[in-house]
């Protein structure tokens, strides 16, 4: 299967069921990505996108969001209209 009728499929899927494949796919990313926690050994793509973001947020510090308690009670509300399905429409 290509890529493209991978993206295909996951597009085609049910909101739920992409909300799924996204949880698993973040509950794996290590294994997938094969990165422990030596930067260093990193997927040579995956270090490139590293550097890549580091220097965007270098550039323009602005682009960067303060991790506070604020933050992460917004991002739980935001989880919990998720699983609710009361996602406002963007």
């Amino acid at each position: 299967m290509s890529l493209e009728q991978l993206e295909a499929t996951i597009m085609g899927l049910p909101k739920d069921e992409r909300r799924r494949l996204a949880q698993w796919f973040y509950n794996h990313e290590q294994d997938l990505l094969n990165v422990d926690d030596d930067p260093e050994s990193a997927n040579p793509e995956v270090q490139a996108e590293l550097d890549r973001r580091w220097l965007e947020i270098k550039r323009n510090p602005s682009l960067a969001v303060p991790v506070t308690d604020e933050w992460f009670d917004q991002l739980k509300k935001r989880f919990a209209r998720d699983r609710a399905g009361k996602t406002p429409a963007v």
